[in-house]
């Protein structure tokens, strides 16, 4: 070939070479798509807090991912913050007693049998008694970490919550920007 010639492609192939870029884009799209699909409709579930029940830990506006496979890998714990339904809808509170276990409140501080619960790593207003309730078998006992505000187990319509009820444990605080925060 000369120097001053170019190699060009046929119409055909240049059409085939178009083609399999559109699909090559049509294909990254639909990956895209389903990963993040599978990421926010069976992994993680967004959630807005609507209410100071967990303040200072959780605010009213924020908005948080819990994970709803955990729930599948290890037990909830004492301490994790979980996402549960209930007939009012769904609410997020601390895990402060496991099955077996009898709670009480004296002037607001949690007894875990008759034992002070140490609550030091997370703040918490520290309102009110109740007398002790014995957790039932697969269930556990959560309350606020605001204990002023009092949709919990301390209410006869919410008691304690069945595992089979509980949605996900809190993993992420998304927003606000300037207080992301990972939840182990």
């Amino acid at each position: 070939m000369s120097e001053g010639r170019k190699r060009r492609r046929s119409e055909g192939r240049a059409r085939i070479y178009r083609n399999a870029r559109r699909l090559g884009w049509l294909f990254s799209v639909l990956v895209t798509l389903s990963v993040l699909s599978l990421v926010f409709f069976i992994w993680l579930i967004p959630t807005s807090i609507s209410d100071e029940s967990m303040a200072p830990a959780l605010t009213s506006g924020e908005a948080v991912l819990c994970d709803r496979l955990s729930r599948f890998v290890r037990m909830p714990e004492r301490g994790d913050i979980v996402l549960f339904q209930t007939e009012d809808g769904l609410f997020i509170k601390r895990i402060v007693g496991m099955p077996g276990e009898t709670v009480e409140l004296v002037d607001g501080h949690v007894f875990i049998n008759s034992i002070p619960l140490d609550e030091s790593s997370y703040t918490v207003n520290y309102v009110g008694d109740m007398e002790p309730v014995d957790v039932p078998a697969g269930c556990v006992f959560v309350l606020g970490d605001n204990r002023e505000e009092m949709y919990d187990s301390r209410l006869d319509s919410v008691g304690c919550i069945p595992f089979d009820r509980i949605e996900g444990l809190l993993r992420l605080r998304v927003s606000p920007f300037s207080r992301i925060t990972y939840f182990s």
